[in-house]
């Protein structure tokens, strides 16, 4: 029997351009969500942005403070380092175990290769909303042939919140290396075709990533105490 595919509520509709606002950075950490503006703007009820926003507060993306209302999620270097930490114990894991039981076949690694290309051509075209969309897809690509279904469940509850540490990466222009360049040695660790050696690749890749995250995030706040002052 066919499964019925059901089109998608007016609050799944908002939510998910709330969301694109969000990754394309028309909405930027720490901005305020307003139910009367967004609900002029989708043209839908109060009521269903409310719900939109509250989908989008289980995902991570936007927090609700008390009496002050939702605003789109501001990650801290705690936070980040949270992420990050628990993304290089899971994610290495799963390709590891991808490249154990050969799961990469011809056409996963023409997929890699050319998110791999695409990732250095959106670099040079400062398109960093669609590179955000690419590095998630390269992610969940060289993560979905393990096997392990509880483990990649666990690695898609996280996926909000490795989009904002992502989105993160692009506003504090935190990474010292290249798109191109970082991913391609990922690939290059998993076409070794040596399970601890490809682990061991992707462990620094997102290590690497987050360290400089949180250095840069830290700088910052420094340099804004400094000027209070």
């Amino acid at each position: 029997m066919k499964q019925i595919v059901r089109p998608p509520t007016l609050v799944d509709a908002a939510a998910k351009n709330i969301r694109q606002d969000i990754v394309r950075g028309k909405l930027l950490p720490g901005a305020p969500l307003h139910e009367i503006e967004l609900s002029k703007m989708l043209d839908i009820s109060r009521g269903s942005v409310r719900e939109a926003l509250r989908l989008l507060q289980q995902e991570g993306l936007v927090e609700v403070i008390a009496y002050r209302g939702a605003f789109v999620a501001r990650l801290t270097p705690e936070k980040v380092k949270e992420i990050y930490t628990l993304r290089a114990l899971l994610e290495p894991y799963a390709v590891r175990l991808a490249v154990e039981c050969g799961a990469y076949d011809e056409d996963d690694i023409a997929e890699v290769k050319a998110l791999v290309k695409k990732l250095g051509e959106l670099e040079q075209a400062g398109d960093y909303a669609e590179m955000i969309e690419t590095d998630m897809k390269f992610h969940e690509v060289i993560s979905r042939g393990c096997g392990h279904e509880l483990l990649l469940d666990v690695l898609g509850n996280l996926q909000s919140l490795t989009l904002m540490f992502m989105i993160n990466t692009m506003l504090y222009h935190s990474d010292m290396v290249s798109e191109e360049v970082s991913h391609q040695d990922v690939l290059d660790g998993i076409l070794s075709g040596e399970p601890e050696l490809a682990e061991q690749v992707v462990r620094q890749h997102i290590q690497d990533t987050g360290d400089s995250l949180v250095q840069r995030m830290q700088e910052i706040e420094q340099e804004s105490q400094i000027i209070m002052k």
